[in-house]
């Protein structure tokens, strides 16, 4: 990964694109570009804390249960997509720091 901010950014641009998905195809777009981002992090693991990859996780989880592709524990897409969204805000601040 060349720039962990910049993918960081492009987790949070897919919740926009999660809002605005409506057909099965837009959602496996999203789908599959959040899971290729996330992926990407785990890759290099070892350049991340423990807490980094905790909050990309999350905003996996969140982005893909607003959009179908995980369960949802009761809870609608806008609760998802804000939780993504403060995962996603927590991890920007962390790799700013780093």
């Amino acid at each position: 990964m060349n720039d962990p901010i910049l993918c960081a950014k492009k987790l949070e641009d897919l919740i926009d694109l999660a809002r605005q998905a409506e057909s099965a195809f837009e959602k496996a777009a999203v789908f599959a570009a959040t899971q290729s981002l996330a992926d990407a992090f785990f890759a290099d693991e070892d350049q991340f804390n423990s807490y980094a990859l905790e909050k990309v996780e999350q905003a996996r989880l969140h982005i893909c249960a607003s959009i179908g592709y995980d369960i949802t524990n009761g809870h609608d897409e806008q609760q998802h997509r804000a939780w993504a969204l403060g995962a996603i805000h927590t991890l920007q601040d962390v790799l700013s720091k780093g």
